[in-house]
């Protein structure tokens, strides 16, 4: 859809945002070292997190959680990104803030595009790399932030609305774990390569932005365990509530039955003895009352009410 080019006397950035046909068809003019396979790659959607290696450029697939508002899950936006001597080439959407804001800022800024373009393609992107790791602790923060109200709701009465968030955020940290997981062996890998075009000082920043993968990655797995474990708290409250419901039901019905059983064998359309003298009445009526009484004194001695 669009090429924009930043560059200054070390480095040029080229930066495709929703690529079409005829931009990679440009890109592969400008730059004919580029695999054809490589070029195809940026034209499909979601391919999986990968490092190639060439004699001499490194093709990068990498993917970020981008917050979807509509059905609150983060799916993955994939940045396709070439690098050599003195160039580096980005491909992607246009959906990730955190590229578009350090583009827009080397373009607008000449301070800026001096102090991060000054030193040679590879430590820009190390510069974009931590940009788009950085952008992913907010993201983890909202889902702790949506696992304490939870646990702060948990014992209210609304179960099915809890219920409903839990499964929310059970999804959104599934989506998570499947992004990021594969870029930690990316960055690992980029750590230890060992190319002419890639500065070796910044080994230690690879392993940094690695070392930041894998804190996010433990925070996902802990917040996969929680979330196991709110859910079985759920269903183990559901399960109880739904107990108390039965009882309920069950004392009613037992404590009903000794009048309906009275009220059944003295309501028969036949005769009985003493059917029209008044005191059956109160008879039957005393004998309901003091059977109901001895069910609930024998319920609760037994603690079942």
């Amino acid at each position: 859809m669009a090429t924009y080019i930043v560059q200054t006397e070390r480095v040029s950035w080229t930066n495709i945002v929703q690529p079409t046909p005829e931009d990679i068809a440009q890109l592969g003019q400008r730059y004919p070292q580029l695999h054809p396979l490589n070029l195809g790659d940026c034209l499909t959607e979601l391919e999986f997190p990968k490092l190639d290696h060439y004699d001499d450029y490194l093709f990068i697939v990498t993917q970020l959680p981008l917050w979807d508002k509509e059905w609150r899950i983060c799916r993955p936006a994939e940045v396709d990104i070439f690098i050599t001597r003195g160039v580096l080439v980005t491909s992607h959407q246009g959906d990730l803030k955190p590229l578009n804001a350090l583009f827009h800022r080397l373009e607008s800024d000449l301070d800026a595009r001096r102090e991060k373009m000054s030193y040679g393609a590879s430590p820009l992107l190390y510069e974009l790399l931590n940009d788009l790791v950085s952008y992913c602790y907010p993201i983890v923060h909202k889902v702790n932030q949506n696992i304490r109200q939870i646990e702060h709701d948990l014992f209210g009465n609304d179960t099915s609305r809890i219920l409903q968030e839990v499964a929310v955020v059970r999804r959104d940290v599934i989506a998570l774990r499947h992004i990021l997981r594969p870029q930690l062996e990316v960055v690992r890998e980029l750590e230890k390569g060992d190319w002419a075009f890639i500065h070796d000082d910044l080994d230690i920043y690879w392993g940094d932005i690695g070392d930041h993968l894998a804190q996010l990655r433990s925070v996902i797995d802990e917040q996969a365990e929680v979330v196991a474990g709110l859910s079985d708290t759920l269903d183990t409250l559901a399960s109880h509530r739904i107990d108390e419901v039965v009882r309920l039901l069950t004392l009613v019905t037992l404590l009903s039955v000794p009048l309906t059983v009275l009220t059944t064998i003295f309501g028969m359309n036949v005769q009985l003895p003493y059917g029209t003298h008044p005191l059956p009445f109160y008879i039957i009526n005393v004998t309901g009352i003091l059977i109901t009484f001895l069910v609930i004194w024998y319920l609760r001695r037994r603690h079942w009410l």
